[in-house]
């Protein structure tokens, strides 16, 4: 059963361009919307998140206000050759956006079939387009150890609130020395972390066990001790309001992205890349990394290890004959 990001749904029915910004961004609760009926089908309110911002994008590239001023009963061939154009001429999006984004179309446009908005002829037009955008490397910003010590530094000496630097301490030290994803940080409960490992449930509902560094459960031990939870199925980071106040709400994955900004830090994916490529420049094995971080496939794994071009030069030389 699909969960729901409740503050991402209104319960109105009518389809009207609402002038205000959370009504511009609300996905309406209608079983007759191909909109409403993907986001029922997405299982994590992150996914729920990203779809939702793909099609505000997805709009203003249409030249819409709004979602709902797209006619998705209207799609042909040529619109979405045109939204392609218009994604590629922007240039600031890289190739695998492109395709993210023509993905969500496509996944709109099939449950506007499925409610017999649309003929066999149009969804399978749109369907099989394909998206030609080459590729190219998508540079991030990576942390080497004198790096992450130097950001765990700023964290700790930026803070005049100790409640405030318990907590953000914790966090950073989970992404920079566990390499989960922004939305795994969120959802830790505090029963989640033994003595030696944290209990994650990544993508696909799937828990992996992430083994954890002494200074880290150090860094979480010291946030708890502040924490007054009711109980250890409580989420493990909750907001802080002003003046030290704990409130019993969860961080959402957008506020991990906000306090990366707020330490001037590398976005939260960067972190957990920075996490797999020092591991492996140390000499870790690219299988246990990539148990780490829950990927499927090592060849995901071996992307996000970066060789840079010293690395490379350097075993030219040692190995070719």
């Amino acid at each position: 059963m699909a969960r729901f990001a409740k503050e991402l749904f209104d319960v109105r029915h009518d389809l009207v361009v609402a002038s205000s910004r959370y009504k511009k961004r609300a996905i309406y609760k209608d079983l007759k919307c191909p909109i409403y009926n993907y986001l029922l089908s997405l299982n994590s309110e992150s996914s729920q998140h990203t779809v939702s911002r793909v099609l505000q994008t997805i709009a203003r590239h249409m030249g819409r206000e709004s979602i709902y001023e797209i006619r998705w009963g209207n799609f042909n061939s040529g619109t979405i050759n045109t939204l392609i154009d218009s994604l590629k001429s922007n240039g600031s999006y890289a190739p695998n956006t492109i395709t993210l984004y023509i993905s969500v179309v496509k996944q709109v446009v099939e449950h506007a079939y499925l409610l017999g908005q649309m003929s066999t002829r149009q969804r399978d037009a749109i369907k099989s387009k394909k998206v030609k955008t080459g590729s190219r490397t998508k540079e991030y910003t990576l942390l080497n150890h004198e790096d992450v010590n130097a950001l765990l530094s700023k964290v700790a000496g930026n803070n005049q609130d100790y409640v405030v630097k318990c907590r953000d301490y914790a966090i950073f030290s989970i992404l920079l020395r566990c390499g989960l994803r922004r939305e795994e940080v969120t959802n830790l409960k505090v029963s989640d972390v033994k003595e030696k490992a944290i209990r994650v449930i990544g993508k696909g509902n799937k828990e992996r066990k992430v083994a954890m560094h002494p200074v880290v459960l150090e860094a979480i031990n010291k946030w708890v001790a502040v924490y007054s939870y009711s109980n250890k199925s409580k989420p493990l980071f909750v907001r802080i309001l002003k003046g030290g106040h704990i409130q019993n709400e969860k961080l959402s994955p957008d506020a991990i992205f906000k306090l990366c900004n707020k330490y001037d830090a590398p976005a939260p994916h960067s972190l957990r890349r920075s996490f797999a490529t020092n591991l492996y420049k140390n000499g870790a094995n690219i299988k246990n990394i990539s148990l780490l971080l829950g990927h499927n496939n090592i060849s995901t794994t071996e992307i996000y290890v970066r060789r840079d071009d010293e690395d490379l030069y350097n075993e030219v030389i040692q190995n070719l004959l």
